[in-house]
Formats: C-alpha cells, structure tokens, sequence
C-alpha cells in the first residue's frame, strides 16, 4: 500500500510542476475558493497560467489556466498557555507553534477531478513504542477525488474520516475553541488512509440527505508505512432538515455568517476496525497478537455516536456522543514485538489476556456539548465535555470532566482572529488527592491564514 501512496504523490507532484512551472486544505467543503464559487474559472478560454486578482486574506494564491485551478494556502497558530494545579501550589507555562500548515488543493482538466495536499510543518510524531514502529505526520492530506455530478465524490488517499465526531468535520483553524474536546482527543483517529465516497440528496421537503462512506486501514497515517493488521469500515448519515448552511458553516463552528433561517445537521455514524493494533486506531503497529502458531490474530473496534450542529443569526451549538466496544479472539497466545519477535503468555489465563488486550485500547463512551453567541466581531462559547472510560481499558480519560469559556476576536473572519481561553479539567478519582483535584488553565492563540 505504501508503494501505491508513492505513486499517486509522484502523479501529483508531476501534475503541480505541469501546470505551475513558473513558481516552482481544509475540508474541501470549505474552500469555496477552488470547490465553489470559483470552479467554473477552469473552464475559462485562457491559454497560459495566471494570478487570480483581488486577494483578501486566506485566499492564498490562486493559479488559473484552461485546464486547471490550483490554490497555495499557509496558515500558522502561535499558542501561549498557562496552567496551575486547583491549590494553586506551582504554575507550568509553554509558548509553541500548535500548528503551520501549507495547503495545496485544485482542480484538474474539468470540475471533475479534484486534489488536496497537506503538510503540517510544525512537528514530527514519534511514537511511544520503543523499536522500529514510528512514523511522523508532517502529511495530513494527499488525495485525489472523482467528482462525476454535482453532489457525488470519491476520493482516494489520506485525509480526516468521515467516521470520526463532528468536531473533525471542522478543521483546526476554523474551530471556535483552541482545542478540540477530550471527547475528540479519546476516541478520534482523524487522519487514515483509504478510500471513501461523500453524497448529497435533496429531499422533497426542503431536506438534504448527506451519506459517507469509508474503508480504510484503520491504523492512521501509521498505514503509509505498513498496513499492519485488517481494515476499518464505516458510516455516516447527516440529515439537514432546513437545507444546507450558508457558505459552508457547516464546517466553522462559530456563526461568523449569522444565517438567516435556523440551520441544523444531525448526523449518526458507525464504524468497525477489523483488527487494531493501537489505542484508538492512530498509531497502527503498536500492538500485535498471535495464537500458538503464531498466526497474526485481530481484536477488533466498533465505533457508533450520534452528533449535531444547529446555527442561527450568530447563536450556535454542537453536541457529540461517542461509544466503542470491542471483541477479542479467544485463542490469543502472546504478542509480537517492534523487533518480530513473538513473546508468549505464559502463565496468563484466557481472562488475564483479555484484560491486556483490552486494556490497550479506547473503550467507553464520551459526551461533547458546547454554545456560543457572536456579538459583531466578537463571540463567547462555553463547552462541557465528561468521559467515562469502561473498566477495562486503557488509561484515556485521566480527565473524566472538562469546562472551558472563550471569548474570540475576528479580525478577518476564521483568516485572522485571536482566542482567549479559560477552564478546568477534573481529574477522575484515581489520581485525585486531597489537595488537587484538576488542573485550571489560561490559554491564547493568534491564528492567520495567507
């Protein structure tokens, strides 16, 4: 699979330097720029590539020619946090670049043939695990998508899942808060590798009906060097009873645009990963299982949440609900290293390598409720989250209860804004002690995008 993924980077790549030789995203239902309103541009009777006049700020550079339309996007998130234990006994402080992104996205010979390349260029992943199985994240998005009518795309690569919480559905630079909720941080693999198909339907009373469908590796972008164990298989369902939202709000959290007419998605999804190998299907590869012949064995994920978003003139509210099961072979006998090597249980009842296996991997269910309000340039937002993590499991909900309060400043929409925010993480009541019982935190991030 990795030799496949090699491939369609090459195509890519060949293509940019075709169609951009003089100079050398997002969700791509937010980049009305390339995706929407400005599609029809490869269709223009221009021979040569040129510039796309009238610049604002986020709408990068936009290169047009007959066959193709590419846009060059940058982004950059400068964070500064405070944190104190709640007997305010010692204070930690950091300053980092949480995320710098260089977005590549266009269409290719008609409307029909789409692409997006992401690079998170600010940090590399190394995983936890000693030994050869690590990977970095400097790729979050490398796609190519078929789209034969309006309404209708199959995509092909790397890029966030469809099966993941709504919260994933927006990216990180159009999120109301600076962070996504313990919620997203448990149970979301994000990023994965696969192929997927996106639908929408108009229903007779105004509705729409939005359909998502994905198989993947289920090992994230771990899979772009090996496919360690089966694949992931899911489903979303998104009903708009009122219509879609205005300018892609579906995917901002905040209701910078103030629809008119009250908007609302809800949205149910399922997914089953037929054999992780990693806590919540991220870093594939951690762990691997055998019987007493050492044939690879599976434990498997199921994944199913219900969520919403509802937005109406400026007032805006999100809601998730997430729960995982899992199911593991009866006849595990032991487990493969980083290195290959096989280590048995020995002495270990069936019931004790349950509990191992179990206890590596994101089991519970979690709750997201947040809301906000925008007053002109401004907004204000408060969010609950609350985890509950099953008894066997592994070690995620360290905090079990999160609040938070923002206030937002939008100097140029999501492109140019500033948060402040504060809240408290409780922890849960394993590692309370007399004295401390969570953490209170101060945070601020200047967001800008080119």
């Amino acid at each position: 699979m990795i030799a496949v993924f090699r491939k369609k980077s090459l195509i890519i790549l060949f293509v940019l330097m075709w169609f951009s030789r003089p100079l050398m995203a997002q969700d791509e239902d937010a980049l009305p720029t390339v995706d929407d309103e400005t599609e029809t541009a490869v269709q223009s009777h221009t021979n040569e590539m040129r510039v796309m006049k009238n610049y604002k700020l986020g709408d990068g550079l936009n290169l047009i020619s007959r066959n193709a339309q590419i846009q060059f996007n940058q982004s950059i998130q400068v964070l500064y946090g405070v944190n104190t234990p709640d007997d305010l006994s010692s204070y930690n402080s950091e300053y980092r670049i949480r995320r710098a992104r260089l977005n590549i996205a266009g269409l290719l010979f008609s409307d029909k043939l789409f692409f997006r390349l992401r690079l998170n260029l600010a940090g590399n992943y190394q995983s936890t695990t000693t030994g050869s199985r690590s990977f970095n994240n400097v790729v979050q998005d490398a796609l190519i998508e078929y789209r034969p009518k309006q309404g209708q795309r199959i995509n092909f690569g790397v890029r966030a899942d469809y099966t993941d919480t709504r919260e994933i559905r927006i990216e990180g630079e159009s999120l109301g808060f600076v962070e996504r909720s313990i919620v997203s941080d448990a149970f979301d693999a994000i990023f994965d590798y696969g192929i997927r198909y996106a639908g929408q339907y108009s229903l007779g009373n105004g509705g729409v009906l939005k359909p998502y469908l994905a198989f993947t590796t289920g090992d994230g972008t771990a899979s772009l060097q090996k496919n360690f164990t089966g694949f992931k298989y899911g489903v979303r369902l998104d009903y708009l009873p009122f219509g879609t939202f205005s300018k892609g709000g579906e995917f901002f959290m905040d209701d910078v645009v103030k629809e008119r007419t009250p908007k609302l998605v809800i949205g149910g999804v399922f997914s089953y990963n037929n054999g992780i190998s990693s806590a919540k299907g991220t870093n594939g590869g951690r762990y691997i299982y055998g019987d007493s012949t050492q044939k690879i064995l599976r434990p498997s994920l199921t994944k199913s949440g219900v969520d919403y978003m509802f937005k109406y003139r400026g007032f805006y509210s999100l809601g998730d609900f997430v729960i995982t099961h899992t199911s593991v072979p009866n006849n595990i006998y032991g487990e493969f290293s980083t290195s290959g090597n096989f280590t048995p249980y020995t002495g270990q009842t069936p019931e004790q390598i349950k509990n191992t296996v179990t206890s590596r991997i994101n089991l519970g269910s979690g709750l997201n409720l947040q809301a906000g309000y925008m007053l002109g340039k401004y907004s204000i937002a408060g969010r609950y989250s609350h985890l509950q993590q099953d008894e066997q499991s592994a070690d995620f909900a360290t905090v079990n209860k999160a609040y938070s309060l923002i206030a937002t400043r939008y100097f140029s929409g999501h492109n140019l804004k500033l948060n402040v925010e504060t809240g408290y993480q409780q922890f849960n009541k394993a590692i309370t002690t007399e004295s401390h019982n969570g953490t209170i935190y101060l945070q601020t991030m200047l967001t800008v995008q080119f």
